[in-house]
């Protein structure tokens, strides 16, 4: 299989007509791919690594070597396409999940952007990264679970939520203080509209969560939540969060693209953080 084969498998399984800025070919030396080492963080001394034990590639999921500029907006589309699916104005959609556009751009001035590419061109080994298509594919199918959850029981509560994340294997096999936890809310709360949050390069703002909570969302599910997210909504009382894990959410989207790969008789060996 090439690199561009594997490019390809990205995009039909993701349903995508674009490669998101965030994921893509970080190196492609023309050849032949038939074993890849593959992780949720990878880096240069991982490349050195499977270049020593006979990989011809190296696929990870967080975008080592793809820090495009254009990142910022990637993060301000989706975020308001998921603000919008929440219910919430198209006028205060843009508003925020635009906010601190600038700010991210900015952040992007200094980055290191070509390393992970140079050491891959030196050692003459493939390298891949797909952050959004995995997480859209990891966000696509818990939300198909919970959508079942709810159309069997109109008043599900967070415990359930809980247990119906609980039967997905890389939640089951995640590590102890990684699994599932309620965090904002309480497990005998009813779950309402459950809205999962996976993908969109960064997580939502506290401002983003309320304004989606007061569009009528009751349960959100999503990786992980920054203190000030937990606080805010605390304050706010009206929605239950529930952190699915980091670990186990983006081994969920990117081992279906490993699987996919899989199939086509690449040999694939899953390090670094993948369940």
């Amino acid at each position: 299989m090439t690199v561009k084969e594997m490019y390809d498998i990205v995009m039909e399984l993701a349903g995508l007509e674009q490669m998101p800025e965030d994921s893509g070919i970080v190196f492609d030396n023309g050849k032949e791919v038939k074993k890849i080492l593959a992780g949720i963080d990878m880096d240069t001394t991982m490349l050195m690594l499977a270049k020593q034990l006979g990989f011809d590639c190296v696929a990870q999921h967080h975008p080592a070597g793809i820090l495009n500029p254009g990142t910022s907006e990637l993060f301000g589309r989706d975020h308001m396409k998921k603000l919008m699916e929440c219910g919430v104005p198209i006028n205060e959609a843009q508003r925020l999940a635009y906010a601190n556009n600038a700010k991210r751009k900015q952040g992007m001035h200094s980055r290191n952007r070509t390393q992970m590419r140079d050491v891959a061109k030196l050692l003459d080994i493939n390298d891949v990264a797909f952050h959004t298509p995995a997480d859209m594919l990891a966000e696509r199918y818990t939300q198909e679970r919970m959508n079942a959850l709810t159309e069997r029981n109109p008043q599900a509560t967070v415990q359930d939520v809980i247990d119906e994340l609980m039967t997905i294997r890389e939640y089951q096999d995640a590590l102890e203080g990684q699994k599932p936890e309620v965090w904002v809310g309480s497990r005998d709360s009813f779950a309402g509209r459950i809205y999962v949050e996976m993908y969109g390069v960064g997580a939502p703002s506290p401002e983003e969560y309320i304004a989606c909570s007061n569009a009528g969302i009751g349960t959100f599910i999503t990786m992980h939540a920054t203190p000030e997210v937990i606080k805010a909504m605390n304050e706010h009382n009206k929605s239950n969060l529930v952190i699915a894990g980091h670990m186990a959410s983006d081994s969920l989207g990117f081992n279906q693209i490993l699987d996919a790969w899989e199939e086509k008789g690449v040999e694939i060996v899953r390090i670094s953080g993948i369940v």
